[in-house]
């Protein structure tokens, strides 16, 4: 997500920063492997696939291209296991790596768990011990002196960002805590003095909890094409979605040349345009207006009779008719 103006409404920044980092709906994440061994490797496919198999509107598909890649893994056991946050993402330049796995991922069970952990920050889950609903109160000083020793050697900063520091309430679309989140970290006795069943520690199961599966559903439902609204070149096209949701439309050229589609109006929204295949839809651009005093748009060589498809997440506006999209 850019940065946002600082004079941006409350109200507008609110609805921005809760939906900032969800991708679009229907986007294809691809991902591919910088370096690393193929048992390692194995794990990771694991993982992807399952958090596609729940039956969710993302795609995840493997790349050996660095051009293609959204996703870049890598497996540097210096440098501990974590992943950036969604369409962050897309802020990190390339060829760095925006995934890594800083130890053995086919020691134990432990290693899926990982993975999946990680797979859920690249989706757009926070750290669920950093729930603002947790009620979580930190012997800190202990949780300092854990985390600064190996595997994870995390300096005081990032034990910060990572265990200590609670997500701002506009930041996340938060349940009530869920200890057993796949995306809980395990915690030994002696860290946690509140709330006091905890105080021998968090001990989450290490798979996708009832409340992830609803959450990742709800986030990212699975979406018919059958169901997106044709576009027409110079027909605008009215964009009816709340804050939070999204919008979707299909365009097929009647000539190879190239198009820009662009919205219209008073939203804040993130724009992707992807090429409809037989088995999987190919990302080729995307387009994030939030908090600035423009419109999103995307112009692209596109050929005639192929299906694109055009995703507009509605980060925020007033009402549900404040915008429309329209292709030239």
């Amino acid at each position: 997500m850019p940065p946002i103006p600082s004079d941006v409404r409350p109200r507008r920044l609110n609805f921005i920063l809760s939906n900032g980092t969800k991708w679009a709906n229907g986007t294809n994440i691809k991902y591919m492997f910088l370096e690393g061994p193929e048992p390692q490797r194995v794990v990771v496919r694991q993982a992807f696939q399952q958090w596609k198999g729940l039956g969710i509107g993302l795609f995840f598909t493997e790349t050996t291209s660095i051009d293609e890649a959204i996703v870049r893994i890598g497996f540097d056991q210096t440098l501990g296991s974590w992943s950036y946050v969604g369409r962050d993402i897309l802020g990190i330049s390339k060829p760095n790596r925006t995934m890594n796995f800083g130890w053995d991922l086919t020691v134990d069970s432990y290693g899926l768990t990982t993975a999946l952990h990680e797979i859920g920050h690249t989706i757009g889950f926070q750290h669920e011990h950093q729930n603002t609903n947790s009620g979580i109160v930190w012997d800190t000083d202990a949780v300092y002196a854990t985390f600064s020793q190996p595997p994870n050697s995390w300096s005081k900063a990032m034990i910060d960002d990572n265990i200590i520091n609670k997500l701002p309430p506009n930041d996340l679309t938060a349940s009530n805590w869920d200890s057993t989140s796949i995306m809980e970290y395990e915690f030994g006795p002696g860290l946690v003095l509140k709330p006091a069943d905890f105080q021998q520690g968090i001990f989450p199961p290490g798979t996708l909890s009832t409340l992830d599966i609803q959450g990742v559903k709800a986030f990212y439902p699975v979406i018919s094409t059958s169901s997106f609204i044709k576009l027409a070149p110079l027909n605008s096209v009215p964009i009816a979605a709340q804050s939070g949701q999204q919008a979707n439309f299909s365009f097929t050229p009647d000539s190879t040349r190239k198009y820009t589609f662009q919205t219209v109006g008073e939203m804040d929204t993130v724009m992707v345009v992807s090429e409809k295949g037989d088995t999987e839809n190919h990302y080729l651009q995307g387009d994030d207006d939030s908090g600035h005093d423009r419109n999103t748009k995307i112009t692209l060589p596109l050929v005639k009779g192929r299906e694109y498809l055009v995703n507009v997440r509605v980060l925020y506006t007033p009402d549900a008719n404040a915008g429309a999209i329209v292709v030239i």
